[in-house]
């Protein structure tokens, strides 16, 4: 009997493996490596969604990237951006151009911890 339970228990814990995230595009772009989580705005005259960095820095990012990026408030993202000032009216961060965004992921590409928070 104690053959048995050994051989279940190796087989579960080698479970995890056989099942385990095989897929490539879940994995993260290294050059994506500062945090951030998407802000809205859209209530203070002139703004609209912006990013918000761990030291409470705010980013106003433009550009294709940052376009073509589906946006939700409280949404946690990993950025890559350079400084490039554009005229705006909202004014509460640096402008910048995005060169990589993507959300935050967990284990197997499941969104990051806290999302929408």
């Amino acid at each position: 009997m104690t053959r048995r339970l050994l051989s279940l228990l190796a087989a579960v814990a080698l479970l995890p493996l056989a099942f385990g995230c095989q897929d490539s595009q879940n994995e993260p772009n290294p050059d994506c490596k500062t945090y951030a989580t998407i802000r809205d705005l859209t209530g203070l005259d002139g703004c609209g969604f912006v990013l918000e960095l761990a030291d409470g820095k705010r980013l106003e990012p433009h550009g294709e990237l940052w376009q073509k990026y589906a946006k939700h408030d409280g949404e946690r993202v990993t950025i890559s951006y350079v400084s490039e000032p554009a005229a705006g009216i909202c004014m509460v961060g640096e402008g910048v151009k995005l060169t990589c965004i993507q959300l935050q992921v967990g284990w197997c590409g499941t969104p990051a911890a806290n999302q929408g928070r």
